[in-house]
């Protein structure tokens, strides 16, 4: 029982210590042929497939949102702080299917490399003129390299039965977007 126990604990340690799935390999670096603004649209930062699931990350401008605020909540309408000037929008989608996934809870990590600033912001689900997506009203950090990490734990929905094993752990993705006057100069290659 013992020799069970010291192969079974090390090997549960090691289970917990990896975490998320995720896509391990630094993003490609695509520089821009142009400056892109995502203040006057939405600008792709790039495309990654991962866990059965299509990552898709984008920023644009901060938009007004109608949301719940307060305690008790209570719904009105959110106008993006002074600061807040990038919208960071993320699409979720079953590759197979092509089917937007909902009742996921998703958290965006950006450092930006040039100031060692970090922020983390939390995408809640929304719904626009792009239809389902997660989303957030961001100042970022300024102008610099950012690293950034979407992860998306596991989705909160029933499966049938011979689906119960899909999208069944937390994953994550990595991106790569550089700033310079408030534009993407660069973005990470689409994988």
């Amino acid at each position: 029982m013992l020799q069970a126990l010291q192969i079974v604990i090390p090997c549960m340690l090691l289970l917990m210590v990896s975490g998320a799935g995720a896509q391990t390999a630094e993003p490609t670096v695509k520089k821009l042929a142009s400056p892109a603004d995502p203040l006057k649209k939405a600008e792709l930062i790039g495309k990654v497939t991962t866990g059965g699931m299509l990552f898709q990350l984008e920023l644009e401008g901060s938009e007004e949102m109608w949301a719940l605020m307060g305690n008790p909540p209570i719904w009105g309408k959110h106008a993006p702080r002074k600061d807040e000037r990038y919208h960071v929008e993320f699409k979720l989608t079953d590759p197979n299917s092509k089917t937007r996934i909902p009742y996921a809870n998703i958290t965006f990590t950006a450092v930006n490399r040039d100031n060692n600033k970090k922020i983390e912001l939390h995408l809640p689900p929304m719904w626009g003129s792009t239809g389902l997506h997660y989303s957030a009203n961001s100042a970022l950090a300024g102008d610099g390299a950012y690293a950034a990490t979407v992860t998306v734990d596991v989705p909160t929905f029933q499966r049938e039965f011979k689906d119960r094993d899909l999208w069944a752990k937390s994953v994550s993705a990595r991106f790569h977007f550089r700033l310079e006057d408030s534009k993407l100069t660069e973005v990470s290659q689409d994988k």
